[in-house]
């Protein structure tokens, strides 16, 4: 069913002090159980939710739009909340004037697509479990045919756990209640890549244990397949264990802080929970900014750790060049955006088919575009151009920028080297990590420039018969 413009009589709700959907219109019902809800249980719909929180906090009736989505439609919505008093105090009664249905926009799935580069691009994966550790729902950096094969089964029948004596850690934790931290496990089927796994407990509005949520990142310091405690690895103990400091325990260390660091200032910053002085939300962007910055330079230790072992290795997936120029200006567009710059793209009919590593390459060129904008004035335009190079198939990226003096044309590419610029958000690792990477998949990075007259980068890989 499809409703859309003004209703003739609203669809009503009430929560309860707790947050729970006492009472609901069909539509509303509908929505709710759509978003995952249960009948008599928390409200689902999170816009719904935050908006009746909100009133809550201000102790004050609102009326304002919200957007919300189903399965097949986009849902925008006038809302009204009223709290309760006398014997119904603490409730919230929800009362929707105008529901307006329209189906998700093509680019939505594009909008998906964008957020599982993210994921990939950072290796990152995710699990959500019930309380027995059966698997609800989950995503894999690199095996995106996984929520198929492991729907329903145990999370211990999934992973194994690197150091055996580790699971035993893990089942404590998980009949304490308690987090779990860093554990180093592997793909016991497929792929059998390893990840570092780390979980949080969830507890629902009863105060019952509901499940875990964890979190995955694959440990780039085990690429080869090989473990501490396997027999077997041609690189000792000693020079593993202090090789895999940061990636294995400092790197996913910082990344839970910083994330809750920059997820709490960009809803301050954005007001999302209520008024806020002026100075205050540019305060709170700030911290975004820079707890922004401080995972990028994370990111960047850990893959130069991981590049610099003598284990390190890539995979030679079958890609396209074309489509990862496309998803990395897509995962840039609304920085490039801010500046007013247009990102120029081949056309998506081309195909340009090379041998590489998928998350890889989307790193490098995630990378060049992302310099690009950078140092391209406001309004300027970045040009991306395939070629064929013989056995080889390259992109360009060029830009409109103030150029690189030919005796730096090396130095870009050495370790920390920022050519003096400070203040502008970079780690000098980006182009040293972007070479060695492309030369780990037998290709190669250079760049043209001149002091005033732009740069342009250029990516070759290894070209692969259609």
């Amino acid at each position: 069913m499809t409703v859309s413009g003004n209703l003739a009589e609203p669809v009503r709700g009430q929560l309860d002090s707790d947050g729970r959907l006492i009472a609901a219109d069909p539509l509303l019902l509908r929505l709710h159980l759509h978003c995952g809800g249960y009948e008599g249980g928390p409200l689902a719909v999170p816009q719904l939710s935050n908006l009746c929180r909100l009133s809550r906090q201000l102790n004050m009736n609102l009326s304002r739009p919200v957007q919300a989505a189903d399965d097949d439609n986009l849902i925008n919505m006038w809302v009204e909340t009223r709290l309760q008093r006398a014997e119904n105090a603490g409730n919230i009664a929800i009362s929707i004037i105008d529901w307006k249905e329209t189906p998700v926009p093509s680019n939505s799935g594009e909008s998906l697509g964008r957020q599982r580069d993210f994921d990939r691009l950072n290796g990152r994966g995710s699990i959500r479990t019930d309380a027995s550790l059966r698997i609800m729902a989950l995503s894999l950096p690199d095996d995106l045919d996984a929520v198929e094969k492991y729907i329903g089964q145990s999370l211990l029948d999934v992973v194994d756990f690197i150091a055996p004596s580790k699971q035993s850690v893990l089942i404590e934790s998980i009949s304490e209640r308690q987090p779990v931290r860093a554990q180093n496990v592997r793909q016991k089927y497929g792929k059998k890549l390893h990840y570092i796994l780390s979980g949080q407990p969830l507890i629902d509005n009863d105060g019952l244990f509901s499940g875990y949520r964890f979190s995955l990142e694959l440990d780039e310091n085990e690429a080869t397949g090989d473990s501490l405690d396997e027999p077997g690895s041609t690189i000792p103990k000693n020079e593993l264990i202090s090789d895999s400091l940061f990636g294995s325990q400092l790197g996913p260390a910082l990344r839970q802080p910083l994330g809750k660091i920059i997820a709490n200032a960009e809803t301050i910053g954005s007001r999302l929970e209520g008024p806020l002085r002026g100075d205050y939300s540019d305060y709170a962007k700030d911290i975004a900014s820079a707890g922004r910055h401080l995972m990028d330079l994370v990111n960047d230790l850990s893959d130069l750790e991981a590049i610099q072992r003598t284990s390190f290795s890539v995979a030679a997936d079958d890609i396209d060049l074309v489509d990862l120029c496309h998803r990395a200006a897509g995962l840039l567009a609304v920085k490039a955006a801010d500046h007013q710059i247009r990102i120029d793209l081949p056309d998506k009919d081309i195909e340009m088919p090379v041998k590489g590593e998928f998350r890889r390459v989307l790193q490098i060129l995630v990378n060049l575009i992302g310099n690009a904008i950078r140092y391209s004035p406001d309004g300027s335009v970045i040009k991306l151009q395939v070629v064929q190079d013989g056995e080889y198939s390259a992109i360009t990226v060029r830009d409109q920028g103030a150029g690189i003096a030919e005796d730096d044309h090396q130095r870009i590419f050495e370790k920390f080297e920022r050519l003096g610029r400070s203040g502008d958000g970079g780690s000098g690792l980006g182009l040293f990590i972007s070479r060695r990477l492309a030369n780990a998949m037998d290709g190669s990075l250079s760049v043209e420039s001149a002091v005033g007259k732009g740069s342009t980068f250029k990516l070759s890989l290894p070209s692969r018969a259609v």
